[in-house]
């Protein structure tokens, strides 16, 4: 009788690929060949938070060359236990820390690794990096300060991806980047002084301008620039401290070939009529663009908690998208700042993203309501009497990422109501051992 054993090792890998983390662990002891199924699944993609598990990790790495093989993406998170100031002592102990001595051999033995996220607030993190070559490195973030910076993009020629987010962009030496050109890349977001020395002829295709400078000046002269260096350019994501109404229609009329705009509000704060001023400004540039497919107007929380929508944003939105989309016909996904994000059916059918309550509140109060067109109305009419068993318009296979997923910084899962009940608990301190004690 034929068993799972039978099976061809590409299935096998399909297998473990669903499997969840314990189940993998279990498999890798069954036997010799389910090992290096399920390790190259365990493995690929590690979120290190300088913890405990993190040293467990980093062992694994070291002495278990199919571990480390098979790693692909890295998160290297702001553990606390390893970056706060009354533990580390400052940038020189970190380095001979036996931590980043253990972090910095595991993640030398990583060469298959192709995306490296490094977000650690102090610079002890990015000594780790010190002695470390990627062969197949293709993107590197980094919100770490510049002390190696410049030394590790220059190892790596090939990146295509490459955001540079520094606590203070003056902070980089930009004499250290003389002589580094990356001609491959495609993403970026760097302080434009060293945006068009490192790639004046990449062909960039996303481009993420952390300047935070709201100066009138400033923003239409960065954004000539970069419609004569990028004219490869199809997606702008400007983050300014406030709403600036002039931005819009500079990028319409130099970057019209864009597809994808964003604007992020950094600074906290309602300041409704300026939001409101803006917004009148997006929609009188969006007839400038030729090929815009989506659009992201929003403002971020200081507070890191999640935005919730409410029905009354459905209300207001969707008056709001109809005329959008009656302008720019190529339009076809539409972010609010009140979190609503909609995405066109046909003509000017928009739907909202339905995976949030409030969006499934308001869709059958305005489906019952007959606010939809009627050759549209039988298949709404389905989905509501299945409760959404029956999606022919396939309205539950949309749903908008955040912004930080959209980079591919954080995955993040959005929900709808918050939780009161639920609570952080803090994470413990993990004692650092010197180099000849057990880590």
């Amino acid at each position: 009788m034929p068993t799972i054993t039978d099976l061809p090792d590409e299935l096998l890998d399909e297998i473990a690929f669903f499997l969840p983390k314990g189940t993998l662990f279990s498999l890798c002891t069954v036997s010799h060949r389910f090992q290096p199924r399920a390790m190259r699944w365990l493995y690929r993609c590690l979120a290190l938070a300088g913890n405990g598990e993190t040293i467990k990790i980093c062992k694994v790495l070291v002495s278990n060359h199919l571990a480390a093989t098979s790693v692909r993406k890295v998160l290297l998170w702001p553990g606390l236990a390893f970056s706060r100031q009354h533990i580390t002592g400052g940038p020189f102990y970190l380095y001979l820390s036996a931590f980043y001595k253990l972090l910095s051999r595991a993640l030398s033995c990583t060469t298959n690794v192709e995306s490296i996220r490094l977000m650690f607030p102090y610079c002890g993190a990015s000594l780790a990096l010190d002695a470390c070559t990627f062969p197949n490195l293709r993107s590197f973030a980094t919100t770490m300060e510049p002390y190696t910076l410049a030394s590790f993009v220059r190892r790596h020629p090939q990146l295509q991806e490459l955001h540079i987010s520094p606590s203070d962009a003056r902070s980089i030496p930009l004499s250290e980047f003389s002589g580094i050109y990356l001609s491959l890349l495609k993403s970026v977001c760097l302080p434009e002084p060293l945006l068009f020395m490192v790639s004046p002829e990449a062909p960039l295709q996303s481009l993420l301008s952390a300047e935070i400078e709201d100066d009138n000046e400033e923003i239409p002269n960065y954004i000539r620039h970069i419609s004569r260096h990028c004219t490869t350019l199809t997606e702008l994501h400007l983050c300014r401290p406030h709403w600036n109404a002039d931005a819009l229609m500079h990028v319409a009329t130099l970057l019209p070939n864009i597809t994808n705009f964003t604007f992020t509000r950094m600074a906290p704060g309602l300041q409704h009529d300026s939001k409101v001023a803006f917004l009148d400004a997006c929609e009188a540039a969006l007839p400038f663009f030729s090929s815009l497919s989506l659009i992201r107007v929003e403002s971020a929380r200081n507070d890191g908690r999640l935005r919730f929508t409410r029905v009354s944003d459905y209300r207001c939105d969707f008056k709001m998208v109809h005329t959008w989309g009656n302008k720019c016909p190529t339009l076809s996904i539409c972010v609010f700042p009140s979190g609503t994000a909609w995405h066109r059916l046909e003509d000017n059918v928009w739907m909202p993203d339905l995976h949030q309550k409030a969006a499934i509140r308001w869709f059958f109060e305005a489906a019952f309501t007959s606010q939809f067109p009627i050759d549209v109305m039988g298949s709404l009419q389905q989905f509501c009497d299945s409760i959404g068993k029956v999606d022919t318009l396939g309205l539950l296979d949309f749903r908008s990422p955040s912004t930080l997923e959209s980079l591919g910084l954080y995955p993040q899962a959005e929900e709808d109501e918050p939780d009161d009940d639920s609570s952080e608990a803090d994470e413990s301190d993990v004692e650092i051992e010197e180099e000849d004690q057990e880590i």
